[in-house]
């Protein structure tokens, strides 16, 4: 496993940062989108994810600070603010595809991050975090089913 430089290592940290930070369902959970009845389970679900993905932001920067880097999260993706008054419900196909989005973005950091040991598994945590994430709005995506 080759050793990569420090400045390697924080550019590659910042744009994880910028992943969680700036993620799709932080954007949703700043912008409060429209909700109907029966979208509890996935208001829920939403500010599970963005809770987490805080708890991440927050490792990572300090990761970033302790090995003397300065801390850049990025913008939100201007695409995003099309998304402004449409229903929850609406959302989570938009949802699901930014979040397969930024897991392959995520898969590229953890292997380009190999050659730091520490910074390579924050990054695979996040990763396994989003999978995780990922796997309850697809839950949510299900249809509803009625009955055993």
């Amino acid at each position: 496993m080759a050793v990569i430089g420090k400045s390697d290592t924080l550019e590659q940290l910042n744009r994880l940062l910028e992943i969680e930070y700036r993620s799709f369902p932080m954007y949703l959970g700043d912008a409060s989108p429209w909700m109907g009845d029966g979208d509890e389970r996935a208001a829920e679900a939403l500010a599970n994810i963005v809770a987490d993905q805080q708890a991440m932001s927050q490792r990572i920067a300090e990761m970033v600070l302790d090995l003397g880097g300065r801390i850049a999260p990025g913008e939100y993706p201007m695409q995003f603010t099309d998304t402004h008054f449409l229903s929850l419900d609406y959302l989570l196909k938009e949802l699901h595809y930014y979040q397969r989005q930024d897991i392959a973005d995520i898969e590229r950091l953890v292997a380009s991050l190999a050659g730091h040991r520490a910074a390579h598994e924050l990054a695979e945590e996040a990763l396994g975090a989003e999978r995780a994430h990922l796997e309850a709005i697809e839950a949510l995506l299900q249809p509803h089913r009625v009955g055993p």
